[in-house]
């Protein structure tokens, strides 16, 4: 009895001494890893607010370390010493969210895109992803601004792939010169009898995040596309109905994400049209926008299996909005002369847009609701849309204004595959600020209210 009590009474006792021992040298070595790291390079950011999208709550006098090109530390302010610092800025009265994402934009058809991109960051965009293009066009431009030779915020691109009564589109055409349509790694005709693992190989070889699945591919197909992509590390994003393939096909699929609130509506459809162009031209214009229940049992079914599967919803309302339509941007030279969406705005006159876009609104609301992830994307291709309006759009649909920004930034860089890095404002992540002025949990309209904004821990002042 003696014995076993003292061999069991021992160890214990020397468990706890090297426990405190481990916890102590911890504490010793983190200190001198702390006091080596905050430099006098490092940055301060003192008596700020910071919009905390992880935790869905504002954090009051806050001090924000950005050592070179990340987030170091965050405390509340005269809880740390600063001595060491000699660039310290005090952010009394200003707000600090993250860097801004947009999931949804084109650039390739401006040939000011330069222009574009730099007026992009200065508005606090930091993040972009761009579904659909020349490949070659977004390496370029992420090279240019690697190098600090083009301000603007980092590029993420798709390889957009499709069924082959997608071929008439001009698109295929137009982002592959050099290439016979359907065979450049970005802009990819896909059939039963076609080597995926090749086209998804290819694909990644041209920089592409994600694999953007735009028309004309049946829900068989799809689903051994997703699961190719994601077998080689790459995002599967896709429209919202990907004709004949409907939304619940696609998250069937568990594609990442699904964009355009519009598109939910086939969910409801008996008799899917075979492609996106016979979708625009005959279908779409069809639908009834205006009567179709969004809280119908097919939409609650679909928002939990969305729910479970982890897929995003990104309804890109900024598409549809007659509030942003009815501000008619002048004509800008700098555009291809080349349209190769005409045929889109040409449909677009033929449908009841204010239904529509209640509708978007509607549908958003209820994926919302009942749990879905929602993602702020613009779908930009010419004239600029910003994603300050996404976000104001998504409050007015019902959303949280937290929720909304948070849209704009956790729930976009998830969209990307990137939330490790970025996409809120904690300890380790890439110094993606934007200070405000004002503060956007009191009007969502202050979200536009830019003092600076910090990428990669360089700060741009947007009056100088």
């Amino acid at each position: 009895m003696y014995n076993r009590w003292h061999t069991y009474k021992k160890p214990r006792a020397m468990k706890k001494i090297k426990i405190v021992l481990v916890i102590a040298f911890c504490l010793t070595f983190v200190c001198q890893i702390n006091s080596q790291e905050i430099s006098k390079n490092s940055i301060a950011l003192t008596n700020v607010s910071i919009i905390d999208v992880e935790s869905s709550q504002e954090l009051e006098n806050m001090t924000i370390i950005i050592e070179k090109d990340k987030i170091l530390s965050i405390n509340p302010s005269g809880s740390i010493d600063l001595k060491g610092i000699t660039n310290k800025i005090d952010l009394k009265g200003n707000y600090v969210i993250p860097g801004l994402i947009d999931s949804h934009v084109h650039l390739f058809r401006p040939k000011n895109r330069k222009e574009i991109l730099t007026k992009l960051l200065y508005s606090g965009i930091t993040t972009v992803r761009d579904m659909g293009g020349d490949a070659r066009v977004y390496q370029s431009l992420n090279k240019e601004i690697g190098q600090n030779k083009l301000i603007g915020p980092d590029i993420y691109y798709s390889a957009n792939v499709f069924g082959p009564t997608f071929l008439k589109d001009p698109r295929t055409k137009f982002s592959n010169m050099g290439f016979e349509p359907g065979s450049a790694p970005w802009m990819r005709l896909v059939e039963e009898n076609s080597n995926l693992e090749k086209i998804v190989l290819e694909a990644k070889e041209a920089g592409v995040t994600g694999l953007k699945v735009y028309s004309n591919v049946n829900a068989e197909l799809l689903a051994k596309i997703s699961n190719v992509a994601h077998k080689n590390d790459l995002k599967m994003w896709s429209h919202s109905s990907i004709f004949p393939s409907r939304p619940s096909d696609a998250v069937n699929a568990k594609v990442d994400v699904l964009s355009h609130s519009v598109g939910m509506i086939f969910e409801m459809e008996s008799e899917m049209p075979f492609s996106f162009n016979e979708a625009i031209r005959i279908s779409v214009p069809l639908q009834d926008f205006k009567n179709t229940d969004a809280s119908s049992i097919e939409f609650i079914e679909l928002f939990k299996k969305m729910k479970s599967n982890n897929t995003i919803f990104e309804p890109t309302l900024s598409a549809w909005s007659l509030k942003l339509r009815s501000e008619k941007p002048k004509a800008n030279k700098s555009i291809e002369k080349v349209n190769p969406t005409k045929q889109l705005s040409n449909a677009a006159n033929k449908m009841d847009v204010a239904s529509m876009d209640n509708w978007a609104r509607t549908i958003t609301l209820s994926a919302y609701e009942n749990g879905v992830t929602i993602a702020a994307g613009t779908d930009f291709n010419s004239d600029i849309k910003w994603v300050q309006d996404e976000i104001i759009l998504l409050t007015e649909c019902g959303l949280s204004s937290i929720d909304a920004i948070k849209a704009a930034t956790l729930n976009n860089a998830k969209v990307i595959g990137i939330e490790n890095l970025y996409g809120s404002i904690s300890e380790g992540k890439y110094a993606n600020l934007v200070v405000l002025t004002e503060n956007p949990l009191n009007n969502i309209e202050n979200i536009r209210t830019v003092l600076s904004i910090y990428k990669n821990g360089i700060e741009y002042k947007v009056n100088e």
